[in-house]
């Protein structure tokens, strides 16, 4: 047996098993779905942050550009407001669809979950002191806490249910006023255990429980930002990818914390003219690492298009156009790469040279880390790409 085919063999037996079931992991998939909710009001508010920040200045002799900037000058009272309100709550949305999610994947009514997860949300991360509610945690730096919350609330649930501990009411109540009166329970328990736990913690330490748990995990995400974290990430993703697995979706749900934090940060420097602390974020993974899918399928597709092979050219046809949008599903499996020897070196290491390409380059700091849009220039040109960076 070639030492390639023990090495397949030696991934499906060991490695995909766990791949999948992390895949169908209840609280796994809860997070990945919950995130996948809150990305349309991230996406809004970066296309109006965009608009908001013209490439050009009021003095600037581009035409295009004074129109621009005379509109953001007019715009920013009104369009700021939701940008704030779309990046800097979105630990609270996030803690909502979390809770949702998961009720869902256990059969339970996910509305009344998602409102338990905001209360006690709010309870621990919005503390109101001299009639003013602190909202710093309903950013970026809260996101870990809304994640551990929203499972908190939803398992506390379940327990109760678990230990039949509800109100039980006559089979005539009708079926919506039975499920509001039935988190009435729940409600109780988190204010009854969470909210007291939130008091003990800051009393005792001086810090909240979003702080300490910001905390903890700053080694995790001083980490996250490390070439070898990247480089360790792309490999795993696309060795599940190499044995037929989605490796972002099984992935991606583990990092996605992470890049969020760490885009939420550089947005709080950027917004206070400070250099942006970090590298790797969404936009680092969309545009530098997996652009034209993952592996780099795009180019690809463009050889089989004029490949010999009719098989492999129709492949080519049916992959090219979904590959300029990220999907490389096509090509993966129709050529097929899954367990394929032949494109084990390029699906792994196309994506890992332009990882370390990107992150050497933005770490020599001829250009600034990616703010949104994955590429940021100093050069102070007036026009075309540039004109997004700072």
């Amino acid at each position: 047996m070639s030492v390639s085919q023990r090495f397949i063999d030696f991934m499906n037996a060991h490695v995909a098993p766990v791949a999948r079931r992390m895949e169908n992991q209840p609280h796994i998939s809860a997070i990945r779905d919950g995130f996948i909710v809150v990305l349309p009001f991230l996406i809004v508010g970066s296309f109006i942050m965009i608009l908001l920040i013209p490439p050009f200045d009021e003095n600037t002799q581009n035409a295009f550009g004074q129109a621009w900037w005379r509109f953001a000058n007019w715009a920013s009272p009104y369009g700021w407001n939701f940008f704030q309100m779309s990046f800097n709550a979105i630990s609270l949305f996030t803690s909502a669809s979390i809770a949702y999610n998961l009720a869902k994947a256990y059969k339970r009514e996910p509305l009344p979950a998602a409102f338990l997860s905001v209360m006690a949300f709010l309870l621990v991360a919005a503390p109101v002191k001299d009639g003013m509610m602190d909202i710093k945690f309903f950013g970026g730096i809260g996101l870990f806490s809304a994640i551990f919350i929203a499972i908190y609330s939803v398992e506390m649930t379940r327990l109760l249910e678990f230990l039949k501990i509800k109100i039980r009411l006559p089979k005539e109540v009708p079926h919506a006023v039975a499920e509001s009166l039935n988190i009435v329970i729940p409600i109780l328990a988190i204010l009854l255990t969470l909210y007291p736990f939130a008091i003990w913690v800051e009393s005792a330490t001086g810090r909240n429980i979003p702080q300490l748990i910001m905390d903890f995990m700053a080694p995790l995400i001083a980490v996250s930002d490390s070439l070898g974290a990247i480089c360790l990430f792309v490999i795993a993703t696309h060795l599940l990818w190499f044995l037929g697995i989605n490796g972002s979706l099984v992935l991606m749900q583990l990092w996605t914390p992470f890049l969020l934090q760490n885009m939420a940060a550089n947005l709080a420097a950027f917004q206070a003219g400070e250099p942006l602390p970090f590298i790797i974020t969404n936009s680092f993974w969309d545009f530098y690492i997996v652009h034209g899918a993952s592996g780099g399928v795009i180019a690809l597709a463009f050889l089989l298009v004029r490949s010999k092979s009719a098989h492999l050219r129709s492949i080519g046809k049916i992959g090219l156009v979904p590959s300029f949008f990220s999907i490389g599903e096509p090509i993966v499996y129709g050529v097929p790469m899954v367990v394929n020897p032949l494109f084990f070196i390029p699906l792994i290491f196309a994506p890992l040279a332009n990882a370390v390409i990107a992150y050497l380059i933005l770490d020599f700091k001829p250009y600034s880390p990616c703010l949104l849009d994955g590429t940021v220039d100093n050069t102070g040109t007036d026009w075309g790409i540039s004109g997004f960076c700072r």
